[in-house]
């Protein structure tokens, strides 16, 4: 008797975890905890020594320039007010070897992308 009731919470305690708190994985945090040692001017080869292969890579050609762009999965969403795109990956900007920027920000500026609102990021800065 007192199986059938204790093995139903269990499961249910469980399960609720899941839907309570975000996903954390390993390399997730790993990948978070890494950003913080990148900084602006550094080479490809530098971030790839701090951060190991990105997930994804992306290459073009904007209005301001040519730009390479690795992506990082540093959580496991988006969120207002967050860095991330595409489902809590982080962009690196890179304009040609040098990294330029990191996060939503500086990828929407690099592809002239709006945010949400219809606003540019850092609109004092189109003319350059």
């Amino acid at each position: 008797m007192l199986i059938r009731i204790v093995l139903p919470l269990l499961l249910l305690l469980t399960s609720c975890e899941s839907v309570l708190y975000p996903r954390i994985e390993p390399e997730m945090w790993s990948s978070y905890v890494r950003l913080q040692d990148l900084k602006k001017g550094m080479s490809k080869s530098e971030v790839l020594g701090i951060m190991g292969p990105p997930r994804t890579k992306e290459e073009g050609t904007y209005a301001r320039g040519s730009y390479s762009f690795f992506f990082y999965q540093t959580h496991s969403m988006d969120y207002d007010g967050s860095e991330t795109v595409r489902g809590g990956f982080t962009p690196l900007v890179f304009q040609g070897d040098t990294l330029v920027g990191i996060g939503r920000r500086a990828y929407r500026m690099a592809v002239d992308r709006p945010d949400a609102g219809g606003m540019q990021y850092f609109p004092w800065e189109l003319g350059k």
